[in-house]
């Protein structure tokens, strides 16, 4: 029989007694990878179908409410910055509510959204090859929206709703038609968890109409929502968004947003981190212990192998290998334990709706490399964990060994 083959049937002999660490390391190790999946999940949504390229070099402008001195977005604040140095372009976001009424009675609430190719959402069901530019009368939707699944729809004309403004206060409901050419992935946020892109004059026709001001007027006085300032190179965003400031709007590049969590998420993921570190230090001293404790009770069978002619070496690797053996079923048990875990804690988060766009899935895990890393990591330490008293014990004379016994 060899070594490994010895190890693994007094593991099985000895399973009783290895019971408090196996579901100490695996404990730990399930929260840990819990609290890392549901952050990693969090973030993968935040991050999804956005090409690094641009959001490397976007600056987003937001509307400078409560700064009467700062110009609206306006299509001449659009020249203004893009005639600021190392600009590339610079493209505008406008947005104007409408419903959406399917043949089955549903009716979606959703918001007509100007396309920029800075940030193209991420299509999975289209009429054409091509979408964008849309045309006048086309939209592209999220595949499912307040319970709705739109992506049936993609290719057929459904009629709208919008407003018109009569009065202060008061408007009236005017109806119309778009053609659904495509719907994207709807965990895509930066625009709206409802965004439906179409084509320009379409959203500034609606806004137009529900603000109550000329259409030809429009972009002079109220303007756009949102501009997209794309600088030339990565390295030119810094001292782009700073000429941006100094102009009076409030400006974020693209990548602060993308590592923006909501709190609660942040505090999930410190949590994760912080037990990466205990799970480390409980797996070690739990290697330790157990090993030495086992190491003094085994001393007669520690003896007679040495007795019959193994090296110390082998009684060694034999011992360790057992500790290795128990960190790896802790470690494969501890990541059943997270999945479960991190399913439960999951389904709690979605009952939030600021919480639940970033928690998509039902097994929250982090990625297959991150996995086997944290795996791999947690059986390393077990094992080094148990080398100081597995060496001792290997070192004993089997007339010692035995005498202790």
């Amino acid at each position: 029989m060899n070594v490994f083959s010895l190890a693994t049937a007094n593991v099985r002999a000895l399973r009783r007694r290895l019971f408090g660490l196996v579901a100490l390391v695996s404990v730990a190790a399930a929260v840990c990878l819990a609290a890392l999946g549901i952050a990693d999940r969090a973030q993968g949504a935040t991050d999804s179908g956005v090409k690094e390229s641009s959001a490397n070099r976007s600056i987003t402008v937001d509307r400078p409410d409560g700064r009467p001195d700062t110009p609206q977005l306006t299509d001449r604040t659009v020249e203004r910055l893009a005639r600021l140095p190392h600009v590339e372009s610079v493209q505008h976001r406008a947005q104007a509510s409408f419903g959406l009424l399917t043949e089955a009675g549903d009716t979606v609430l959703l918001y007509a959204t100007t396309y920029r190719p800075a940030m193209p959402p991420p299509v999975t069901k289209s009429v054409r090859k091509d979408l964008f530019p849309l045309r006048p009368g086309e939209i592209v939707a999220p595949a499912r929206s307040q319970g709705v699944d739109l992506s049936a729809l993609v290719g057929r004309e459904i009629e709208t709703e919008t407003t018109r403004f009569v009065r202060p206060g008061e408007g009236t409901g005017v109806s119309g038609q778009v053609r659904l050419v495509g719907v994207y992935d709807p965990t895509w946020q930066l625009d709206n968890v409802d965004a439906a892109y179409a084509a320009d004059s379409t959203v500034i026709r609606w806004a137009a109409q529900r603000a109550g001001v000329q259409e030809e007027n429009y972009l002079r006085t109220v303007g756009y929502d949102q501009l997209t300032v794309v600088a030339r190179t990565a390295a030119d965003v810094p001292g782009v968004m700073r000429s941006v400031q100094r102009l009076g709007y409030p400006a974020v590049t693209l990548q602060q947003q993308l590592d923006e969590l909501p709190a609660v998420l942040e505090l999930i993921r410190m949590v994760g981190q912080v037990l990466l570190g205990v799970l480390g230090v409980l797996a070690f001293v739990g290697a330790v212990t157990v090993t030495g404790a086992l190491s003094r009770q085994r001393a007669q069978e520690i003896g007679i192998l040495k007795a019959v002619g193994f090296r110390t070496r082998a009684v060694l690797t034999m011992l360790v290998t057992e500790m290795a053996l128990v960190g790896a079923v802790a470690a494969l048990l501890g990541t059943v334990l997270a999945a479960v875990l991190g399913g439960g804690a999951a389904a709690v988060l979605r009952r939030s709706a600021d919480l639940a766009p970033y928690v998509k899935g039902w097994v929250l895990l982090p990625s297959a490399g991150t996995l086997l890393l944290l795996l791999v990591l947690t059986v390393l330490v077990v094992a080094v964990g148990s080398l100081a008293p597995a060496r001792k014990a290997a070192r004993k004379p089997p007339t010692d060994a035995m005498k202790d016994w």
